[in-house]
C-alpha cells in the first residue's frame, strides 16, 4: 500500500504532472530541471494521476496554487514554494491562510531530533496554534521580540515546544536594544538560547514588510530610529536580517540587534521564509533575491509580483 504524500510532495507531484500532461513538457526536460531521473519523473506523473492530484488541473485539498508555486521555485532556485490563494486584500485574512499552510508544513517536515528555530511574529504564532502533532524536537527562538505582547512573539516557541516535548529555548529580550546588545546577550539564560543557533537543522522565519507590516519597524519607530534606516533603502526583514529591494543585507544599528545572523541562517540546512499580504510583496521579493531561504510560503499576489519583477 502506498503512503500518503505530504503537502510538499503533493505540490511537486502535481507540478510535474501538469507540466508534462498540461504544458507538454518532456519527461527528460523535467528530469533535468529537478535533478532526478526520468524514471522518477514518470512515476511521479503516474502517482499524481492515480492519487487524484490532477485531472490536468490540481485538486489537492489546500489553497496552494501548484503551477504558480512551481514557477516561483524554479525562478528563484528554491527547494519548494507555496503560493497561497488568500481571500482578498485583507492582511489578517492572508496571514491566517498562510499560517494554516505553514502549520501543515511544520507537521509534515519536522523529524525526530530536529533543532527547529522560529522567529517571533504574528503569522508563526497563528501557525503554532494550529499544529497538533510534532516529532520530538527542540524549539529555539531566533530573535528577540518587537513587542511585549506574547501573542506577537514568544508564544510560537512555547506552543510548539509543548506539542513537540523536546527542549524549549525562548529568548526573553527585545529584538533591538537601546543599550549595546552584549549587555543582554551575555546573560546566561540568553546565552543558552543563542548557542543553539549554530546547531539548527531547520529555521522558520517571518518576513516583515517595512514599514506597515513589521513589528520590528514599529519598535524602531518608537525608538526614533526608523526614518534613518528607511533612508538606507530597507524594504523588509527576515529573522532580524534587514534587506533592501535587491535582497542585499543592510547593516543594523551596530551592536543593537538581538538574534540570529545572516551567516547562521545560511549555515542552517533548511531555512523557510513565511509571510504575505499586500504590504509584504516587496519584502517577499527581497527575501527571494537574498538567497537566504530554501522554501517560501507566501500569497499568490506576492508570488506573481516576484515573477513579474
Amino acid at each position: 500500500m502506498s503512503t500518503t504524500l505530504g503537502v510538499e510532495q503533493q505540490v511537486l507531484h502535481a507540478y510535474v504532472a501538469l507540466e508534462n500532461l498540461g504544458a507538454g513538457r518532456s519527461i527528460n526536460d523535467l528530469a533535468d530541471e529537478l535533478g532526478i531521473s526520468r524514471f522518477t519523473v514518470s512515476r511521479m506523473v503516474k502517482r499524481a494521476r492515480s492519487d487524484g492530484l490532477i485531472d490536468v488541473r490540481a485538486t489537492i485539498e489546500s489553497p496552494v496554487d501548484v503551477e504558480l508555486s512551481g514557477r516561483l521555485a524554479e525562478r528563484f532556485g528554491l527547494r519548494s514554494a507555496f503560493a497561497v490563494h488568500t481571500p482578498g486584500p485583507d492582511e489578517a485574512l492572508a496571514r491566517n491562510v498562510i499560517a494554516r499552510v505553514t502549520a501543515r508544513y511544520l507537521e509534515e517536515n519536522a523529524v525526530d531530533d530536529d533543532v527547529l528555530g522560529l522567529s517571533p511574529g504574528r503569522t508563526l504564532v497563528a501557525a503554532s496554534r494550529l499544529v497538533n502533532r510534532m516529532p520530538y524536537v527542540d524549539v529555539v527562538q531566533l530573535t528577540g521580540v518587537g513587542t511585549a505582547r506574547t501573542e506577537d512573539g514568544a508564544e510560537s516557541v512555547t506552543n510548539l515546544g509543548r506539542v513537540a516535548g523536546g527542549g524549549t529555548y525562548p529568548l526573553y529580550a527585545p529584538i533591538i536594544s537601546e543599550v549595546p546588545a552584549h549587555a543582554i546577550t551575555s546573560h546566561p539564560a540568553v546565552q543558552q538560547t543563542i548557542r543553539r543557533y549554530d546547531h539548527l537543522t531547520k529555521a522558520v522565519m517571518t518576513i516583515g514588510g517595512w514599514p506597515e507590516s513589521s513589528l520590528l519597524a514599529e519598535l524602531l519607530q518608537q525608538l526614533g530610529m526608523l526614518d534613518e534606516l528607511m533612508d538606507r533603502g530597507i524594504v523588509g526583514e527576515i529573522g532580524g536580517v534587514l534587506l533592501d529591494a535587491e535582497g542585499r543585507e543592510v547593516p543594523a544599528p551596530e551592536g543593537r540587534m538581538v538574534g540570529i545572523t545572516s551567516e547562521q541562517i545560511r549555515r542552517t540546512p533548511l531555512a523557510v521564509g513565511v509571510g504575505g499580504g499586500p504590504s509584504k510583496s516587496q519584502a517577499v521579493l527581497a527575501t527571494l533575491r537574498s538567497g537566504l531561504c530554501h522554501v517560501i510560503i507566501t500569497d499568490a499576489d506576492s508570488a506573481r509580483a516576484a515573477l513579474a519583477a
